[in-house]
């Protein structure tokens, strides 16, 4: 860890009253892709195979008393293309064409204060379902674990975090913590109103969802779990009808060398205009772990089933495999592959390059071999 001059300074003119430090971590994740959907198929150099790659700065400072402020500062990039972190793309006529991009902040950020009362904080802060789905199998949002499609964090399976939020966390318990977080739904009033005139920019995205979330984790021995039910209100923002609940339920047993997980999860929406619209799907999947050395394998199986909707009755399936090899602490040669034979449509043309299906073809697979390094 790193003190800053701010920090140094802090200390100085308080002397021991406060301790201050400023943290920086992150991972670069790159290798080869090969990605078939649905009957087409692109194969290249990509990022994020097996983890998202970014950096964050975290500080923490000691005011005495058992009570603590902290922030956090985060950013994701794009590591195989250098103008996708302006934010913008270039023309593909000069050779840096890429549909990923990213600007400074644009990741978890945050700040609050925790103590013996536990930790409030505020900011574009993470779901605890990212954190349930993270104990209940081992892949994360990469490849393997079918994030986006046959299983989501959010609604609408695009994202991790909502902006201006706050959350509380509780005191630790015999190994148990809850979770309460709450983002407000900022939409126009008015019949054909082009824009708000009391709307406040500073209080959120003109016509933004909802988000309200109970989390409970329990972490003691060789056993964690973790429960949590989001709720997002799209109602009224845009063209926004529905209110959505995804409910998500991860466990995990280590067993020596073995990791045993568990996750089941449920999406439902109400208010859909059409069956096209209408969501509602139970997920169940088993996956394990097993460490041999400086190997680790990892796998998961997992079926979908659609409950309404145009696809009411269908089932999607996942095949997910994965290996690291850690050359060390830091740095791991890593490979995945995931197969999904999607018959309940949970997989959109839209989060895949805008691919069209071949007729007839149900199956996205996913394939990636690469390095990554943590720092």
């Amino acid at each position: 860890m790193k003190k800053t001059l701010v920090a140094i300074a802090a200390l100085a003119a308080f002397g021991a009253q406060a301790q201050s430090s400023v943290q920086i971590i992150g991972t670069m994740d790159a290798g080869y892709q090969a990605i078939d959907y649905k009957g087409t198929s692109v194969t290249g150099f990509n990022g994020n195979g097996s983890s998202t790659s970014g950096f964050k700065f975290l500080g923490t400072e000691d005011l005495g008393g058992g009570l603590k402020a902290s922030f956090i500062v985060g950013t994701d990039w794009n590591v195989v293309s250098r103008s996708a972190n302006t934010g913008a793309a270039t023309a593909t006529t000069a050779g840096d064409a890429s549909a990923t991009t990213g600007t400074f902040g644009n990741g978890e950020l945050s700040t609050g204060l925790s103590g013996k009362f536990g930790a409030v904080t505020i900011g574009h802060l993470a779901f605890n379902t990212l954190t349930t789905t993270g104990t209940g199998q081992p892949f994360g949002t990469a490849i393997g674990g079918g994030y986006g499609s046959i299983y989501r964090v959010n609604a609408a399976a695009s994202l991790v975090r909502d902006d201006n939020a706050f959350r509380y966390l509780t005191p630790t318990f015999s190994g148990f913590t809850g979770s309460f977080y709450k983002s407000n739904k900022q939409t126009k009033t008015g019949t054909g109103v082009a824009a708000d005139t009391n709307f406040n920019a500073a209080l959120g995205a003109y016509d933004k969802l909802g988000s309200q979330e109970i989390g409970v984790n329990y972490a003691n021995g060789p056993l964690a779990a973790s429960y949590s039910s989001l709720k997002q209100d799209s109602k009224s923002v845009g063209a926004g009808v529905t209110e959505s609940t995804v409910n998500t339920l991860g466990a995990n047993y280590t067993m020596g060398a073995a990791k045993f997980m568990f996750l089941n999860q449920t999406n439902k929406n109400t208010g859909a205009a059409t069956t096209a619209t209408t969501v509602d799907t139970a997920y169940t999947a088993l996956s394990a772990t097993y460490t041999m050395g400086q190997t680790v394998l990892m796998a998961t199986t997992g079926s979908l089933k659609a409950k309404a909707g145009d696809f009411n009755g269908k089932k999607s399936t996942i095949t997910g495999l994965g290996a690291d090899y850690n050359l060390s602490k830091m740095t791991a040669l890593y490979a995945r592959y995931e197969s999904i034979k999607d018959e309940a449509g949970v997989i959109s043309a839209a989060g895949n390059g805008n691919f069209t299906k071949a007729a007839g073809n149900d199956t996205r697979t996913r394939t990636a071999v690469g390095v990554r390094y943590n720092f």
